[in-house]
């Protein structure tokens, strides 16, 4: 019974004596980066818009006075382009808006305009709500205004611009020089920011 029980203490010292399997570690360290970015999607552009400038026609009614302010807004707001889908990286994206009066290089005499004024408004719809902002072409270019939250990424259009508020700066008559062209702007920049 001796020999039993030191054959069983020799065996379980010979097993404790070897040596376990080792673990063995290797780590990887990965890195990247992401960029502050703003994006037009689903093309991944630089840049939305109308594919064309948008024809108003004739600005003029029958007595050559600035047609009603209402149906020239009609002709911009929700045609092709004044919506668009754009996604910031950020979370502290800004938007500056530069809007330039419909004018022409005729000359205007006394009681008659060659430029039309008009408000633009922007709507960004962000991740909390939505967030409006204005620029009238008589005013000074909106500086980089942050919009108040990151930009929403729900699967459709999150910017929507249109326009109100067409007038002359003679109201008295709101009569138009002829001119076959009248041009202006709505130019929308949306920043990452800080």
């Amino acid at each position: 019974m001796k020999k039993i029980v030191l054959l069983a203490l020799a065996a379980s010292t010979v097993a404790v004596a070897t040596p376990a399997a080792a673990q063995v570690t290797g780590t990887i360290n990965l890195s990247g980066k992401v960029d502050a970015k703003c994006l037009v999607l689903p093309a991944e552009g630089a840049t939305f818009g109308p594919a064309a400038t948008i024809s108003l026609g004739e600005l003029a009614d029958g007595t050559g006075r600035l047609r009603a302010s209402s149906t020239l807004e009609a002709q911009v707001n929700g045609v092709a382009g004044t919506t668009a889908r754009v996604v910031c990286t950020s979370a502290a994206p800004t938007i500056s808006i530069d809007t330039t009066a419909l004018a022409t290089t005729a000359a205007a005499d006394t009681g008659y305009d060659n430029s039309i004024d008009f408000n633009a408004k922007v709507v960004v719809t962000t991740t909390t709500g939505s967030a409006t902002f204005n620029n009238d072409s008589s005013a000074t270019a909106m500086a980089a205004t942050a919009i108040g939250g990151r930009v929403a990424n729900n699967g459709s259009d999150n910017i929507v611009i249109t326009t109100d508020n067409f007038r002359t700066n003679n109201p008295t008559t709101d009569l138009l020089v002829a001119s076959p062209t009248y041009t202006g702007s709505i130019v929308v920049v949306i920043a990452p920011g800080a």
